[in-house]
């Protein structure tokens, strides 16, 4: 009986040391976290430094090298520069200007699509519309001979900025919000992952396969259009989409490998102004318009690169399992990146730091993966995923994939985190409710069957491997910065990003610390 109460007791004791000594590490997290926060100061740096990083850039791989600087300047292992292509291209922009001279001078807000041709100097050209952009065989039948020496303003995106019956009124919705306790436990009480996400658009539980063969067709869906204008003698083309007035959105043209045709000189033009060009044109008048565009393409492989480093674990038996975060490194062009995604770059970096700063000792490997290429299709998450766990479409994946307990993401953009997208594993919600518990005053303990599809932990999802994107409260991502010319660090919030680093350093270190690794998708 003695013997009995005496291994009670010790287990007693053993736990309570455990309980004691997480307890412990969580507070030095949360002290180095929120005290000697550097998570905004790393954004700046990224977005006014080094922003933009167009994918296959000069500028996307001084960026990596700054990264993987800083990384190693805080004790971080086996920092690397990981290729991932071999033909992507890099489009580097010179100078560029749009302006209507004719039948009056309008000066045109404007930014040039990436890996768009230059135009060989100055152009003065008179500007036709074309409407239906579905057809192509309809618009060569009606448009061949027609094109030379003109601009083509695209009839897809017609800007709605006056009212309508259905209520469809851009300049009715606010430009900032953030996530109601409605809507979150609306999604809370989600029983499928399907596209009726209440927090935001999903497609659902779509596999990897699935989503590579929807991108495809629509990364080149343009292709054969802008072939027939280049072949007809189109000099330019003019297109946008329906955001508020003065917000350009120069994002959708995926000419970046090597071999495919780059096209005629493409500009994304404000929503006001291609409404007034499209009225213009529809009254008879016959506007011209003035423009060049200076730019370079080339390739060069070097600079398609993911970073890739790790704090390596303390325990001899748990070090080779793997607890893994990521987010994508590369952005659009017409902007210095901040929230799309600098922020999710400067935040997966700061748990690092943190968790070096705080001195914890994680008994699993911590590795962080910054992407490239996930603009243009997860080309920077796929290379990887495939040169270690084996390619999309084999029937059973290297060994290596089943030493990853999770992978956790971030890309939505600034806002605070709310809790964790489950991407349909029920299994690890109790897991996720107890790890998040020692931050449930913040408000980020929200989970959801439901998924966001179309960032890099689809990648990792495939392979059967836990791996979450994180809710975040929207703000302007989708109304004012997602790909425009406002991703800038004045849409970035700080307490944010305080929050999303520490609170993701402790959530990585709990799972680091746990007996087992996290449940997968039976």
């Amino acid at each position: 009986m003695l013997n009995l109460t005496f291994r009670i007791l010790c287990c007693l004791i053993f736990l309570n040391g455990s309980l004691f000594a997480q307890e412990n590490a969580l507070a030095k997290i949360n002290t180095e976290g929120f005290q000697n926060s550097q998570v905004f100061e790393l954004v700046e740096e990224l977005s006014d430094s080094y922003g933009p990083r167009l994918t296959g850039t000069n500028q996307y791989y001084t960026a990596a090298q700054w990264a993987k600087m800083k990384l190693e300047s805080w004790g971080v292992n086996k920092v690397e520069l990981e290729p991932y292509c071999d033909d992507c291209l890099g489009w580097d922009l010179k100078s560029f200007n749009v302006e209507v001279t004719s039948p009056n001078y309008i000066k045109i807000e404007s930014y040039p699509y990436a890996w768009t041709k230059d135009s060989q100097g100055v152009q003065e050209t008179e500007i036709i519309f074309i409407e239906n952009l579905n057809d192509l065989e309809q618009i060569k039948k009606s448009w061949a001979g027609k094109l030379k020496g003109k601009t083509v303003l695209l009839g897809k995106n017609i800007p709605k900025l006056k009212g309508s019956t259905s209520g469809n009124n851009i300049m009715l919705d606010p430009l900032s919000s953030r996530h109601s306790e409605e809507k979150l436990t609306e999604a809370e009480g989600s029983l499928v992952p399907d596209p009726d996400n209440p927090l935001g658009p999903s497609m659902g539980n779509m596999t990897l396969p699935q989503i590579l063969n929807l991108m495809d067709k629509y990364l080149g869906a343009d292709r054969p259009m802008f072939a027939f204008f280049e072949e007809e003698g189109a000099l330019a083309a003019l297109g946008t989409t329906n955001l508020h007035p003065g917000i350009l959105h120069p994002s959708g043209t995926y000419n970046n490998r090597e071999g495919l045709s780059q096209g005629i000189p493409y500009f994304a033009i404000s929503a006001d102004d291609f409404g007034r060009l499209h009225r213009m044109i529809k009254k008879g008048k016959q506007p011209k318009v003035k423009f060049h565009l200076d730019s370079e393409i080339y390739l060069e492989p070097k600079n398609n690169v993911n970073i890739i480093g790790e704090i390596t674990g303390s325990d001899p038996k748990l070090k080779n399992e793997i607890v893994m975060i990521g987010a994508h490194f590369d952005t659009w062009h017409a902007s210095s990146g901040a929230t799309d995604n600098g922020a999710g770059s400067a935040v997966m970096m700061e748990v690092m730091r943190i968790l070096k700063a705080s001195g914890v000792k994680p008994k699993r490997t911590i590795r962080i993966g910054l992407w490239g290429g996930e603009e243009q299709g997860y080309i920077g998450s796929l290379s990887y995923a495939e040169k270690h766990f084996g390619k999309v479409s084999d029937a059973k994946f290297k060994k290596e994939s089943e030493q990853v307990s999770v992978y956790l993401n971030m890309d939505n953009g600034a806002g605070m985190m709310k809790g964790i997208y489950l991407q349909g594993n029920e299994a690890v919600r109790p897991v996720f409710k107890e790890l998040l518990k020692p931050y449930a005053r913040l408000g980020v303990d929200h989970l959801t069957i439901q998924n966001t599809n179309f960032t890099d932990h689809d990648v990792f999802n495939h392979y059967n491997i836990p791996a979450f994107q994180i809710i975040q409260d929207p703000l302007n991502y989708q109304s004012v910065t997602h790909h425009t010319n406002m991703d800038v660090l004045e849409y970035v919030p700080e307490k944010d990003l305080m929050v999303n680093a520490t609170v993701l350093a402790g959530l990585v270190y709990q799972i680091a610390q746990r007996p087992d690794k996290l449940p997968r998708k039976q």
